[in-house]
């Protein structure tokens, strides 16, 4: 069952989409920060699980050398990254709680939490482990008064400590931790290929929509045009009325000159 409820109709929805553009799948996207971090420190512990059991062999066969320093060295370097990466997985884990949407991937966030706490443990159980055997060596590789074969078998830790397999609950832990990453990759995978698909349809969308806003500026153009030879034409249209109100005016006054000339006429030929 997935881990992120609802993810698996959300990703047949957008595969209906992609299918009804017609569109071909991109590549895979990239995971998530939390679960790239959290391999690295996978991968980080299983070296240096192992660089400390080959730094006690070679210890325990040829004592102090330049292998044995080699493997310190690297040892030291890994537990110093372990120790840098527990902060960004809380860090990381911290800022996705603070997320919108956390409320529905609580699970998640809660299995992330339990990942972080198994991780720290067996951090702290490799440095232990490693400080002990460093202890242990110490006194018999400086001791003064030892020759070479002495300081060999001083310096040689207890295969307990160093040979510790796993027990049935932490491996059962790891591997829970692996199947809920492999499957949180695979839906990753499947969101990633879903919205490569809908990638170009989104394109051709905003390409639609360009052109129709140049459609709409050059029709705005039009309007503007439009009002302004609408305006003249009013000006005009007013210049006309006044132009037919004068004429008018003086009609009227022609007209009545013409009467009393006519009224001056008929009354002189009365008298």
């Amino acid at each position: 069952m997935p881990l992120l409820h609802g993810i698996g109709d959300l990703v047949k929805r957008l595969e209906q989409i992609a299918e009804a553009c017609d569109q071909k799948p991109k590549q895979d996207q990239p995971k998530d920060e939390f679960l790239r971090l959290k391999q690295r420190v996978y991968v980080l512990l299983e070296e240096a699980r192992r660089d400390i059991h080959e730094r006690q062999t070679l210890l325990s066969k040829r004592g102090n050398c330049k292998e044995t320093i080699q493997k310190g060295n690297s040892v030291r370097q890994a537990l110093e990254e372990l120790r840098r990466a527990l902060p960004k997985l809380q860090a990381l884990h911290k800022k996705a709680q603070n997320q919108r949407g956390a409320k529905a991937k609580r699970e998640e966030l809660q299995a992330r939490y339990q990942d972080i706490r198994i991780l720290k443990r067996h951090v702290d159980e490799l440095n232990e482990l490693f400080g002990r055997a460093s202890e242990e060596a110490c006194p018999a590789l400086l001791g003064k008064s030892q020759d070479l074969p002495q300081l060999r078998d001083s310096a040689r830790a207890s295969a307990e400590d160093t040979k510790r397999d796993l027990t049935s609950q932490e491996e059962d832990a790891l591997a829970a931790m692996k199947r809920r990453d492999e499957d949180l990759e695979q839906q990753l995978h499947e969101v990633g290929l879903a919205v490569g698909r809908l990638d170009p349809l989104a394109r051709q969308i905003g390409a639609t929509a360009e052109r129709q806003r140049l459609r709409a500026e050059a029709l705005t153009a039009e309007v503007d045009k439009t009002e302004a030879d609408m305006q003249l034409l009013n000006r005009r249209v007013n210049e006309v009325m006044r132009y037919e109100k004068n004429t008018s005016c003086c009609c009227q006054l022609c007209l009545m000159v013409v009467f009393l000339c006519c009224v001056g006429f008929i009354f002189q030929q009365l008298t």
